[in-house]
């Protein structure tokens, strides 16, 4: 606990000294990289050790608190998750310096204490053991990561997509303080680990997991509690974006499962509401993705779609645990767990991906730009390994983490009952509807982006980001490679996570089973992609020593194709939009050309953003409308609240007096 400690500290002190020193540039941001490669790194450190060796190390200092007290612990479910966290922060950090060194309007210094604000709160969520501190730290996750969107306040959207995540996640925030102050009360403390031996009834159980999922389920992105998200996602600096998407949405999993693993015993229609959420979000989020146009906002959606398949994985890992099926119910957490590192990992690839694209052309609207992948090698190609990866396709992390959220669904196919059987069906069908969706929303993003000829940008002077920006980018998609070509280390990490939350201990024989199949899929999947390369080196040797006639493509009779040639990236999803046209709300709206000799014609397209516009939008303005009724109680007259005050002070002393 000790690095732990050090780490906050470090933290602590450097956003400090960044303010003092926010005169001088160079001077606090030399002290910003410095203190976050070291609190990383030391932060690592206990999450690596516990996951290592599957032993919880905790301390509790002497600062009392109301109703509790500053404890912490690292477990192996918090250290997964303050691994992910030190991780994706480092990487976004080093990439933010360089993103904005060249801003000279901003107070970069306050930008940069608020961001180690934001990893001290998001450190403290996942290792607290007591509800106060975890509360405090939530609440100072929130409030920083509202400064961190609203970067660029100076425009109305980002500020109005601020407010609406400072008011979500506050309503989220309030159901969170009624399910802890009920757990406390049946309990008798609000320490975590008093709380987990205490005994649950089933009725109880049901409210407190109601409570969690619009609590957490607000933070996570759960469809229909998401619409905080497409906003906050796109109004955000990439590298925010990347933390936002990578991390702190994840927080919401993170309490739900220590939520799980407090309480314990469950009705099984709580496995079927996490199995339903799943499912909608998943298939709900890359429909909404593939109706986008500009390519932070496809990205966020796609949030939303791996927060369902993580929800998928939890909701049949809680139906094992129901059911006392406990290989189901471990393969299900590890499948979560697993794609909760890896999406951080891939997601946020993609996030600074599209950050270095945005820098370099001044747009992020797909159907603008094109043709980019020479001009933008580093930032091409690693958007590719990303797309590779969110996709779930071999020998890619992502892959591998779907690959177990399968296995634990066809465990429940074949080991459950009936009822369990049925759900697991639909969630293996929903999983591989995402899949493919996923597939052709990417080829949509990187071929209108990167390939064919360039639509309205002038991409002649466009050029590739420093490498302060481009190498955090290489080592993320490193990483996307490394797991899934050996998915060993990371898997057993998972399942070491995913033990504590069924209390059971993880057998080398159970590990062999889990990762023996993958391993042979992995293993084939190389030989044939080493079979396709050494048949194309053998092409390239022969054709040096053969004559080889070269000629230019037919064109269909057009000698020079341009970019109104191609397909852009609205058209190519338009049709598997009409077919989910009712669903998503889906409107195509201008005049197409006609005739042999068409004049101008302007088209476009949108999804209806379902939640929003008919559930959150009309409630707020009815909020909005009673407020403003009740301002004329607000008159900015003294002697007005002194009568407020005697009035209420009145009425305290009849009602003590009845």
């Amino acid at each position: 606990m000790n690095f732990l400690f050090s780490s906050l500290a470090i933290l602590c002190v450097s956003a400090f000294l960044m303010v003092l020193t926010s005169r001088f540039r160079k001077i606090s941001g030399g002290i910003f990289l410095a203190s976050l490669v070291t609190a990383c790194v030391l932060g690592l450190i206990p999450a690596v050790n516990v996951l290592l060796a599957g032993v919880p190390v905790d301390s509790r200092l002497n600062l009392r608190m109301p109703a509790g007290e500053f404890y912490l612990g690292v477990d192996p479910l918090s250290a997964f998750f303050l691994l992910t966290i030190t991780i994706l922060f480092f990487f976004a950090g080093v990439y933010g310096y360089g993103y904005l060194k060249d801003d000279k309007e901003k107070n970069l210094s306050l930008h940069y204490a608020l961001y180690h604000i934001a990893l001290i709160s998001l450190m403290l969520v996942v290792t607290a053991k007591n509800a106060v501190l975890f509360l405090a730290a939530w609440e100072l996750m929130a409030l920083s990561s509202y400064f961190l969107i609203t970067f660029h306040d100076e425009k109305k959207a980002v500020r109005e997509a601020g407010y609406l995540y400072l008011i979500v996640t506050h309503a989220g925030t309030f159901c969170l303080w009624i399910m802890f102050l009920l757990m406390a009360r049946q309990s008798g403390s609000m320490n975590f680990d008093q709380m987990a031996l205490a005994s649950f009834p089933l009725p109880l159980a049901g409210a407190l997991f109601i409570l969690g999922i619009i609590g957490f389920g607000v933070k996570a992105g759960f469809i229909p509690l998401h619409i905080w998200l497409p906003h906050a996602h796109p109004a955000a600096p990439s590298h925010i974006s990347a933390v936002l998407s990578g991390v702190l949405i994840k927080t919401g999993i993170y309490g739900l499962m220590r939520t799980i693993l407090i309480i314990k015993g469950f009705p099984e229609w709580c496995a079927v509401v996490l199995l339903l959420i799943g499912m909608i979000s998943g298939v709900g989020g890359v429909l909404y993705a593939l109706g986008q146009h500009e390519i932070k906002k496809l990205l966020a959606y796609h949030s939303i779609e791996n927060i369902g398949i993580i929800t998928l994985g939890m909701g049949i890992g809680l139906w094992g645990q129901i059911s006392h099926h406990e290989f189901a119910a471990l393969v299900g957490y590890a499948g979560a767990l697993l794609h909760v590192f890896n999406h951080a990992v891939f997601k946020g690839l993609l996030f600074l991906s599209a950050g270095s694209l945005i820098r370099s052309t001044g747009t992020g609207e797909i159907d603008h730009l094109g043709g980019l992948l020479k001009k933008l090698p580093w930032t091409g190609h690693l958007f590719l390994v990303g797309s590779l990866a969110i996709c779930g396709l071999p020998l890619f992390n992502g892959f591998v983490s779907e690959w177990l959220v399968y296995r634990a669904l066809f465990e429940g196919m074949f080991h459950l009952e009936l009822n369990g059987i049925v759900w697991s069906a639909l969630a293996v069908i929903s999983l591989a509807l995402i899949g493919g969706l996923a597939a052709a929303c990417f080829a949509k993003a990187f071929g209108g982006v990167f390939l064919g000829n360039s639509r309205s940008v002038d991409i002649t002077r466009v050029k590739e980001n420093s490498a302060l920006m481009y190498v955090p980018m290489a080592v993320l998609g490193g990483i996307c490679v490394w797991i899934g070509l050996f998915p060993a280390v990371m898997v057993s990490f998972a399942l070491g996570a995913a033990a504590t939350m069924t209390s059971s201990a993880v057998s080398s024989l159970t590990q062999g089973m889990v990762l023996a199949p993958l391993l042979t899929v992995v293993l084939v999947l190389l030989v044939v992609v080493g079979i396709m390369a050494v048949l194309t080196l053998l092409k390239r040797i022969s054709t040096r020593f053969l004559p080889v006639e070269k000629a230019q493509t037919w064109g269909c009779g057009y000698s020079m194709p341009t970019s109104r040639m191609q397909y852009t990236a609205a058209s190519f999803a338009q049709p598997l939009l009409e077919i989910f046209r009712n669903v998503l709300g889906y409107r195509v709206t201008g005049s197409k050309p006609k005739g042999y000799f068409p004049g101008e014609g302007k088209v476009s397209s949108h999804v209806t953003e379902a939640a929003e516009e008919f559930i959150f939008r009309p409630a707020f303005e009815l909020i909005k409308s009673f407020s403003a009724r009740l301002k004329v109680i607000q008159y900015g007259y003294t002697q007005l609240y002194l009568f407020y005050i005697f009035a209420f002070l009145l009425i305290l002393l009849i009602w003590k007096m009845i």
